[in-house]
C-alpha cells in the first residue's frame, strides 16, 4: 500500500514505530532493525516521505516487510528550500487532517503533492496550490464565484478571510485583503482546481508571496497552531 510517513518515534534499540496516512486513513506499525544500518530498511525512512510497504499483521501489531520509496526523497534533500517545503506541508497535513476520513478524502491530494515536489521550482506556487486544494477538500473552500457576502458577480475587489470568499466593492470592509486582477484570477484558481492540476500552471513568487502568507496566516487561525516552517520559506 502506498502511505506518506507523518512520525518516527524510535523503539528498543534499533527499532521504529511507524506513523502514517494512507488512502484508507492512519496507519502505525513497527520497522524493525530499521535504526540497524545493515537493515534493509536503513535509509528509507524518512519523515514526510511517501513510500510503497508492504505490511504484515502480528499479534503486536502491524509489523513493516517491505518498502519502497516513491518521490524521490534524495532530490529533495539536496535542496534546502525543497526541505523547507516539505516540512510546510508535513505540518500543515498533520495539524489539520485528524480522522480517517479526511484523511482518506485528501491523500490523492497529498500523493501528487509529494511527487511532483522533487521536480518544481515553483515551491510557493506548489504550497499555495496545496493548501487551496486542501481545504477544498476539508469542506473550508472558498467562494470564488460571486461575492460572498452579497453574490454580485461583478466589482469584485478583494477577499475575505473571516468569510470565506471573494468580495465586491460595495461589501469591501476593514477585514477585505484588496487584491488587483491577477491576483483575484489566482485565488480563483487555486479553488478551481483540483489535485491533479497542481503543475499545470504556476506562479511567480512575487505573485503569490503575500496571498500564500494570508493563507497561512488563515490556516494557523482556523486550527489555532503555528506553521514553524512558514519564517522560512519566502
Amino acid at each position: 500500500m502506498e502511505a506518506i510517513i507523518i512520525r518516527l518515534t524510535s523503539y528498543k534499540e534499533k527499532d521504529y514505530i511507524v506513523n502514517a496516512f494512507t488512502s484508507e486513513g492512519q496507519v502505525t506499525f513497527r520497522a524493525s532493525g530499521a535504526l540497524n544500518v545493515k537493515s534493509q530498511f536503513a535509509g528509507k525512512l524518512f519523515l514526510y516521505a511517501l513510500v510503497d510497504i508492504e505490511l504484515k499483521e502480528t499479534k503486536a501489531g502491524f509489523s513493516l516487510v517491505s518498502i519502497k520509496n516513491l518521490n524521490y526523497i534524495a532530490k529533495i534533500f539536496t535542496d534546502y528550500q525543497k526541505i523547507i517545503t516539505l516540512n510546510l506541508i508535513g505540518e500543515i497535513m498533520i495539524r489539520t487532517l485528524k480522522d480517517d476520513d479526511s484523511i482518506s478524502e485528501a491523500f490523492p491530494l497529498l500523493k501528487n503533492t509529494l511527487l511532483g515536489l522533487p521536480n518544481t521550482s515553483k515551491l510557493l506556487s506548489l504550497s499555495y496550490l496545496f493548501i487551496t486544494n486542501l481545504l477544498r477538500v476539508i469542506g473550508l473552500g472558498f467562494v470564488i464565484d460571486r461575492c460572498v457576502n452579497c453574490g454580485v458577480k461583478d466589482d469584485i475587489v478583494g477577499v475575505s478571510f473571516y468569510d470565506g470568499g471573494l468580495i465586491c466593492k460595495n461589501c469591501r470592509n476593514t477585514d477585505t485583503m484588496v487584491l488587483n486582477e491577477q491576483q483575484i484570477k489566482i485565488i480563483r484558481y487555486g479553488f478551481m482546481i483540483n489535485e491533479t492540476q497542481l503543475f499545470r500552471h504556476e506562479f511567480t513568487d512575487e505573485e503569490l508571496k503575500d496571498i500564500l502568507k494570508r493563507f497561512i496566516v488563515y490556516l494557523e487561525e482556523t486550527y489555532n497552531f503555528k506553521i514553524v516552517s512558514s519564517e522560512l520559506i519566502y
